[in-house]
């Protein structure tokens, strides 16, 4: 009996010391977890998370899509790696250190743009969600939506959460024209009309207001509203509102303010609508992932966005429009030479949309030219960072201005 107790032991001993030695083995292996940003450019220094890695930058082999890559800083748990010249695309990272080899990690290189985005903040405070009005940085807004150009150049804007307009002048000094002061309001994006009114919505109290900034005269003009999300101005003259949770865009006549249906978007809400040069209306579609457009005869045409939820930005390496994903379009605007200017809020970047010849969308070329990585950063093209980019503005060729909604912050554009 004692030799059967002996062997078992013996037996269930070796057992752990095995289970031991796999275990050590497991966690002194090479391992990558993540790399930070997903999307970028060759140059560009990316973070490689994971486990092992020797501490001397030359012991750690680093490819990218079968590229060597120079790395710049080593720790146990991060590489500080500079982008190796690639194709664009989605191209996998290997790793080679004493502890093991690793791959799996994929890294999107992206088209390089054309021309060169500088983002600047203008007014606000990272993070500091008050109402206070000041010059530039020293003023703070709690959650700007959407911005404007007024007849006389100078910027406006919602700011949800102040439920306020807000006025920047030449000089950054920012001022509160309005407030809405109902209780559980929430202010959001607006549009001047051709006599210098400012049109903007409460969207959780379904409201659409109509501020004159001559008399200071602040009106409801329209309730009843199931979500409405900003305002457009028609080449009609017409106000057109689209109504998130109603499904519908509705125009409205200025003169009598009698309401119709222009436009109905069933199961997937109309979050944000535009004119484009030829007079269709652009229509970002909530819970249909993409964009429309809306022909003066009412054909709707899918011209960006694949119909489907994507977790992960997905940029098409041939910058096919329909092969591009969309989250969350809260706002676009229109160049001069009808380029389009796609906010996504929850990709927290701006992609640029050029027609091709014949001013069609669906055709045209896009590249995500801002952002793609949540946080806070002034800087270059996707080394910016933002925090939802909601309300955007192309103030002229040369110039777009960027409402980064979660950072309380106004951002500029200066495009070379």
């Amino acid at each position: 009996m004692k030799k059967i107790v002996f062997v078992l032991c013996s037996f269930l001993l070796l057992a752990a010391c095995q289970q031991k030695d796999s275990y050590e083995a497991r966690i002194t292996d090479l391992r990558l977890v993540s790399v930070d940003p997903k999307n970028g450019y060759p140059g560009d220094l990316i973070t490689i998370l994971g486990r092992n890695f020797s501490t001397d930058p030359a012991q750690n082999e680093v490819t990218v899509g079968g590229v060597p890559a120079r790395v710049l800083e080593a720790y146990k748990d991060r590489l500080l790696v500079i982008l190796p010249q690639n194709e664009p695309g989605n191209h996998t990272i290997s790793v080679k250190a004493p502890s093991g080899e690793a791959e799996g990690l994929v890294f999107n290189y992206l088209k390089i743009p054309d021309q060169e985005y500088l983002v600047s903040t203008i007014v606000g405070q990272q993070g500091v969600r008050q109402c206070i009005d000041g010059v530039g940085t020293g003023a703070a807004t709690y959650m700007p939506t959407g911005i404007n150009k007024a007849a006389d150049g100078t910027l406006w804007f919602t700011d949800r959460g102040g439920n306020a307009i807000r006025h920047i002048s030449a000089d950054m000094s920012v001022t509160t024209e309005a407030k809405v002061e109902e209780a559980g309001a929430a202010v959001w994006q607006g549009a001047f009309d051709a006599e210098g009114n400012y049109w903007y919505n409460d969207k959780a109290k379904g409201k659409l207001y109509r501020f004159n900034p001559t008399t200071r005269k602040n009106d409801v003009m329209a309730t009843g509203l199931n979500n409405p999300m900003n305002v457009a101005i028609g080449p009609d003259g017409f106000i057109y509102v689209p109504c998130r949770n109603g499904l519908t865009v509705y125009k409205f006549n200025p003169a009598t303010m009698e309401k119709t249906e222009f436009a109905q978007i069933p199961d997937e809400g109309p979050a944000f609508i535009g004119f484009d040069p030829k007079g269709n209306l652009i229509v970002s579609v909530q819970h249909g992932y993409k964009l429309i457009s809306i022909d003066p005869a009412g054909l709707q045409t899918v011209i960006m966005g694949t119909g489907e939820k994507s977790e992960t930005m997905l940029d098409d390496p041939d910058g096919d429009p329909l092969k591009t994903s969309i989250r969350s379009c809260q706002g676009f605007d229109f160049a001069p030479d009808g380029t389009l200017y796609v906010g996504d809020a929850a990709y927290h970047c701006v992609r640029k949309l050029v027609p091709d010849a014949d001013g069609n969308y669906a055709t045209g070329k896009v590249e995500t030219v801002l952002g793609g990585t949540k946080g806070y950063a002034d800087g270059k093209g996707l080394n910016a960072k933002f925090n939802e980019v909601d309300g955007i503005l192309v103030y002229d060729a040369e110039t777009l201005y960027i409402c980064d909604s979660q950072n309380c912050l106004i951002r500029k554009v200066s495009i070379r």
